[in-house]
C-alpha cells in the first residue's frame, strides 16, 4: 500500500491558482524588455528585434507541443545544441527565463544532466551565469555556488511538454514549472557580456550535459515577469498543461527488529567487516586503531588519514530510518564532526547525517530543498562511551518525526512544518568520520553502528542500550 501526498508549501505558492486566466483564454504575451525569442518555427530566427540568431549543431527540426511539425527542435543527447553568440545583454536587477521542454524517456541519469540552457562555460567564474539543467529527474536552477540552487521537487514526467520560467529580481531567484512557482532562493545574478548562451548542452560540451528530449520557444527578458505574466506564458494558445503525479511515500515496514537491520559494523577490526545478511562492503581509508569498546573491540579515527565508505542503494532510507552507534570523543571545540554521513555533496542532496557539533549530537535530514536539523541541548561526556540512535518517520499527512536518543532516553524531539519531499537519486554514499569523500576527517571513536529500515520504538532503543549494561 501506498501514502499519495500532495505538498502544500507555505510561500512557495506551490499548485496556486491565479484569477484571471482561464483556459479557453489565449493570454497577451508579454513582449516589452524581450531581449531573445527563438520560437523555432522552421528556423532559430530570434524574433525579439534584438538579432541574436541562433546557431544549429545537429539538433533537427520536430512537432512542438500543438503536434505542428518543424516547430520545435529534438536533442539526441550525444553531441546535439544550439548556440546563440555573441548573447543578448542582461540584467543583473531584473531577468526572466522562459523555455518548453519534453524530456525523453531515457533523459535522467542519477546524475547532473541536461543543460536545457546555459550560459556557463564550466571553469571561470565570471563567465558562470545561469545553468537550466536538472539533478537526477529534478529540474534545477544552477546559480553556480552564489546560493541554494532551487529545484523542481515534484515527479515533472517524461515525454510530456513541460513549461519552465525563472525570474530574478535583483534579490530572490524564482523557479515555476506549468505556470506554478516551486521553489525560490536568494542569490545575485552577474550577467557576462561574452559568454554564449547554449540550448541542449552546457557550454563546456560535458558530455552529461546534453539534452535528451525537445525545446521550444526559448525566451529570455530583462524584466522580472509577475506570476501573472508567467501563467500567460503557460497558456499561450490556450494551452493547458498535463497533471503532475503525486510523490509515493511508501508504508512504514513492519518487521521484527532483527528483520529491520539493514547493515551492522561491530567495528570489532579496522576492515570493518560488517555481519547483518545484507552483505555490504566497507572500504576503509588509513589505518583506524582497534581499541576496547562498550561491546568488545571497537575502532578510533585519527582525524588525518582514517575513514571509511560503503555504497549501495539498501542504503537509500529516505523516508524511515534509525541510526544507532556508541560514540566515545565528543571534542567541544569541533563545530561540526561527522559520526555517519549518507549523500553526495551537493546542497540538499544528504539525506541524513549524524554529528557532533561542539560537544552535543546532531541529527540533520535533507528533503531536496530544505535542511531539517536537530540537536540534543546538553553536551556530553567527551571522554565517556555514550550511545546514541537518531530516528526518522516520515508520517502519513507528509510530515517528519525527527528524534534524538541518548542512552536509551529521548533527548530531543521535532515534527518539521512543511512535508518531506526527497526523490530517490540512488547515487549516495554512506562514510564514516567523514564529510563526503575523504575530506573533513574527524577524530573520534565508533563501536557497533547499526541502520534500520524503520523508526524502532523507544524500548526497542532501550533493549540495545541494555544489551552492553547486563
Amino acid at each position: 500500500m501506498i501514502n499519495r501526498v500532495v505538498f502544500m508549501f507555505a510561500g512557495l505558492s506551490l499548485l496556486l491558482t491565479l484569477p484571471g486566466i482561464t483556459a479557453a483564454q489565449s493570454p497577451t504575451i508579454d513582449r516589452s524588455n524581450l531581449v531573445l525569442e527563438l520560437l523555432f518555427d522552421g528556423d532559430t530566427q530570434d524574433t525579439s528585434g534584438g538579432g541574436h540568431h541562433g546557431e544549429v549543431f545537429g539538433a533537427v527540426p520536430a512537432d512542438d507541443r500543438f503536434g505542428r511539425p518543424n516547430a520545435a527542435f529534438a536533442f539526441d543527447g550525444k553531441n546535439d545544441y544550439i548556440r546563440v553568440a555573441p548573447p543578448p545583454a542582461l540584467s543583473a536587477e531584473a531577468f526572466t527565463l522562459s523555455v518548453w521542454v519534453k524530456y525523453d524517456d531515457d533523459a535522467f541519469s542519477r546524475y547532473w544532466t541536461n543543460g536545457v540552457i546555459t550560459q556557463d562555460d564550466g571553469g571561470d567564474g565570471a563567465r558562470r551565469v545561469f545553468q537550466l539543467s536538472a539533478i537526477g529527474p529534478l529540474p534545477t536552477w544552477h546559480i553556480m555556488g552564489r546560493g541554494r540552487d532551487p529545484l523542481i521537487t515534484r515527479p515533472v514526467g517524461i515525454s510530456v511538454w513541460r513549461h519552465l520560467v525563472v525570474t530574478h529580481d535583483g534579490e530572490v531567484h524564482r523557479l515555476y514549472m506549468d505556470g506554478v512557482l516551486h521553489d525560490q532562493a536568494e542569490a545575485p545574478f552577474p550577467p557576462h557580456e561574452e559568454e554564449p548562451v547554449n540550448i541542449g548542452r552546457k557550454g563546456s560540451g560535458e558530455p552529461d550535459f546534453y539534452v535528451k528530449g525537445v525545446i521550444d520557444d526559448v525566451r529570455i527578458y530583462t524584466e522580472t515577469l509577475s506570476p501573472d505574466a508567467v501563467l500567460a506564458l503557460t497558456r499561450e494558445n490556450g494551452w493547458q498543461p498535463p497533471p503532475m503525479s503525486e510523490i509515493d511515500v511508501p508504508d512504514p515496514p513492519e518487521s521484527s527488529l532483527e528483520d529491520a537491520l539493514v547493515a551492522h559494523w561491530p567495528m570489532e577490526t579496522a576492515e570493518m567487516r560488517i555481519v547483518s545478511s545484507s552483505g555490504l562492503k566497507s572500504i576503509v581509508m588509513g589505518d583506524p586503531e582497534p581499541i576496547e569498546g562498550p561491546r568488545g573491540g571497537a575502532l578510533r579515527f585519527d582525524g588525518i588519514e582514517d575513514w571509511a565508505v560503503v555504497k549501495n542503494p539498501s542504503l537509500d532510507l529516505l523516508h524511515y530510518l534509525t541510526i544507532t552507534c556508541w560514540i566515545r570523543g565528543f571534542y567541544t571545540e569541533s563545530e561540526y564532526s561527522q559520526v555517519l554521513w549518507y549523500g553526495d555533496g551537493a546542497w540538499g542532496q544528504d539525506p541524513y547525517s549524524l554529528s557532533i557539533q561542539k560537544g552535543k549530537i546532531g541529527f540533520r535530514v535533507d528533503d531536496v530543498a530544505t535542511q531539517w536539523a536537530l540537536m540534543t541541548e546538553s553536551k556530553l561526556a567527551p571522554d565517556a562511551w555514550t550511545f546514541v540512535a537518531a530516528t526518522l518517520n516520515t508520517r502519513s499527512d507528509g510530515l517528519m518525526d525527527q528524534k534524538i536518543y541518548v542512552n536509551g532516553v529521548l533527548s530531543v524531539e521535532q515534527v518539521t512544518p512543511n512535508p518531506y519531499r526527497y526523490i530517490e537519486l540512488g547515487r549516495m554514499w554512506l562514510t564514516f568520520a567523514s564529510f563526503g569523500g575523504g575530506y573533513d576527517l574527524e577524530p573520534m571513536e565508533l563501536d557497533d553502528v547499526r541502520l534500520y529500515n524503520r523508526p524502532l520504538s523507544q524500548r526497542e532503543i532501550e533493549s540495545l542500550y541494555e544489551e552492553v549494561q547486563e
